[in-house]
């Protein structure tokens, strides 16, 4: 991971190039954290904007994401990891309407059982 003067790639590309292929030969593998901006500005020599550029690029294609501690690769088989697939407009949809029927027999029952009670 070193800065390809001759490189005709934008040097974000370069190092999100390079940290994608050492996810997919798994050098850097599931759940596993990657380096912070600025270990991965010193071993690259990369200033921390063009690091940042980078890991805002892989967290966009879904190659890592990012909490308060750190950025990682997602673990599919962690059971609670963040997913990679984002919602859809349509899955929100459905989501919405199974809330607003649930609010609705929430709201009949505590209707019913306010009524059971003045009786």
């Amino acid at each position: 991971m070193t800065r390809a003067e001759n490189d005709p790639r934008a040097p974000f590309e370069q190092l999100a190039d390079d940290l994608r292929e050492q996810i997919r030969s798994a050098a850097i593998g599931p759940g596993q954290k990657l380096p912070s901006v600025r270990e991965l500005s010193e071993r690259s020599g990369f200033v921390s904007a063009t690091v940042q550029k980078s890991l805002g690029v892989l967290r966009n294609e879904g190659w890592i994401f990012t909490t308060g501690r750190g950025s990682f690769v997602p673990d599919p088989d962690a059971p609670t990891g963040p997913t990679t697939t984002p919602v859809t407009a349509e899955d929100f949809a459905e989501l919405k309407a199974q809330f607003v029927e649930l609010a609705e027999r929430v709201q009949s029952l505590e209707k019913h059982l306010a009524d059971g009670t003045d009786s």
